[in-house]
């Protein structure tokens, strides 16, 4: 069994830091910093990749993409082809397009994480909180979603789908239509504590996550987290990275949240060990635990985990990354249920006619039974009848559907910036050079005649009745990546971001934007761009 605590360092004062720091540079290092932070890495070195044009008066693409994203793609694919230069967020980038966007995420010759290390640092922010897997590859993360969330996601729905009413109920409630429904300035709160509070049952169990103060932490984690990514609009920049990186070997930010996760964890796991060890004495088998946490702890040697405060470390990594994003898509996807109002009866009718199946066929099965004399079973008590389990919600055809038209409808453009880490040489016969980086023309693929008609509009039935999931990532939906790559966590995250869904059409017959002109704002929010108007919710 891993060590519960483990030997910490004395902290290194940070008015001492302050003053080491220019020392510790050197002159050396400070002149090959200057050098490094005033030299662009630049274009791949293939000339045979045509440059866009910069308008006149602009200095780079930024104005132009920013004003209309799809004008100025538009504009280049016409004249360049599916495969050109820019700069962009203050670094020189190759746009893929098309089918060429696969070779990209199939390759293990880009990094999508060297590139984001690039832009925010992120390496040493989670590096600081863990004591092993610092392997810039290691892919432990991957495992421990792979292993334990995404086949279990029928156990954990239950729990989710409890802390998701619970906290809906709590924070939001009824909205009477005579009292003209109830306007929320900011639904992100809402969403923050649903997801937080449902979250904190899968990764630490009812025990921990009955704390008030662990679900404080993991909302103001994932906060701290969105501000350590930034937005889509993030410039690269040398010099803030390597401060950021600084920074986090110091004063890492994501430190106190870890240290309340161990605080409010060792008293519970060390009652888990009491109760194994009494039933271990009366050899009788101790029921388990399941959330993430134990099967951390169980399974130490297989994660490389070293004691408690590794597992934390981990664990926040993995809880931070879902409570940002979940709250984010979530909030979004209300957003999308108030601009287009006439597709919730639809959702709604959905839903009750695959309860209401559910409800007949269990109902088919307690006859069965009392016919052959049988018990029945406690699984078929009429009272969960209508739960929403994950079978149900994967019946529930329209909402998955609505979900993935969503994330198509709203990528960004131009994102998923990967770096070369050697010469690579596309199937045009175009060559990325070491050290260059491309980004995916997403609205190559997003809008190509692949997805059907009307691709630059918001057809929410758009794959119901074919085999195109919102978790199915591929060459057509890039919204995860693909292939050895793509998101571990999507299933989870698409399973809650449905359940979201599903409540909020059984619960309230109306969702209104407070800023009608600020809609096309709100539907194309970039992750962690704020939408600066509120909704207003009117209970069926």
């Amino acid at each position: 069994m891993i060590g519960l605590i483990s030997n910490s360092s004395n902290p290194v004062p940070i008015e001492a830091i302050k003053i080491a720091l220019p020392i510790g540079i050197g002159l050396a290092s400070a002149a090959y910093l200057t050098l490094k932070a005033a030299t662009n890495d630049g274009f791949s070195t293939d000339m045979t990749i045509p440059k866009a044009s910069i308008r006149p008066g602009d200095s780079t693409h930024d104005a132009e993409y920013r004003e209309d994203q799809d004008a100025f793609l538009n504009r280049c694919e016409d004249e360049y082809g599916p495969v050109f230069n820019i700069y962009l967020l203050n670094k020189s980038l190759t746009v893929i397009s098309g089918r060429q966007t696969r070779e990209v995420f199939m390759s293990e010759d880009f990094s999508m994480a060297d590139a984001l290390e690039e832009f925010t640092g992120v390496r040493e922010y989670f590096k600081g909180v863990t004591k092993s897997n610092h392997d810039i590859d290691n892919r432990v993360i991957h495992e421990v979603v792979r292993d334990n969330i995404s086949p279990n996601l029928p156990l954990f729905t239950p729990r989710i789908v409890h802390e998701l009413e619970r906290n809906l109920e709590k924070e939001l409630g009824t909205c009477p239509k005579e009292e003209g429904g109830k306007l929320v300035e900011n639904p992100m709160k809402i969403l923050q504590e649903m997801v937080a509070s449902a979250m904190a049952v899968v990764f630490v169990g009812p025990e921990i996550a009955k704390s008030r103060k662990i679900i404080d932490t993991f909302i103001t984690a994932a906060i701290d987290f969105g501000k350590v990514l930034g937005t889509g609009n993030r410039r690269a920049s040398f010099w803030r990275s390597f401060v950021n990186r600084t920074n986090y070997r110091v004063h890492n930010p994501l430190m106190p949240h870890v240290e309340t996760l161990v605080k409010y964890s060792t008293p519970v796991i060390l009652e888990r060990r009491r109760l194994e060890a009494e039933a271990n004495a009366k050899g009788v088998e101790w029921k388990r635990p399941d959330d993430i946490l134990q099967r951390l702890l169980d399974n130490s040697e297989k994660y490389n985990l070293v004691d408690l405060e590794d597992v934390c470390g981990h664990l926040m990594a993995l809880i931070l990354a879902a409570v940002h994003t979940t709250t984010d898509t979530s909030t979004n996807l209300l957003y999308y249920f108030a601009a287009f109002p006439q597709y919730m009866d639809k959702l709604h009718e959905e839903q009750q006619q695959v309860l209401d199946a559910i409800q007949q066929e269990r109902e088919q099965q307690r006859q069965e039974l009392r016919q052959k004399g049988e018990p029945v079973d406690e699984s078929l008590d009429p009272a969960h009848d209508r739960d929403l389990t994950a079978a149900a919600i994967k019946k529930m055809v329209h909402m998955d559907s609505f979900v993935r038209e969503v994330f198509r409808y709203r990528t960004e453009r131009l994102t998923l910036v990967h770096r070369a880490r050697r010469n690579v040489k596309l199937s045009s016969g175009i060559v990325i050079s070491k050290g260059s980086s491309v980004i995916i023309n997403m609205r190559s693929v997003h809008q190509s005649p692949e997805q059907g008609e009307d691709v630059t509009e918001f057809r929410p039935w758009r794959f119901v009745g074919k085999t195109k999931a919102a978790t199915k990532a591929g060459s057509d939906f890039l919204s995860f990546g693909m292939g050895r790559h793509a998101c571990p966590g999507r299933f989870l995250a698409i399973q809650e971001l449905k359940t979201v869904g599903v409540m909020m059409v059984s619960k309230y017959s109306k969702i209104e934007i407070q800023d009608p002109k600020k809609t096309m704002q709100a539907l194309r929010s970039t992750i962690g761009e704020p939408t600066y108007t509120g909704l207003t919710f009117t209970s069926r």
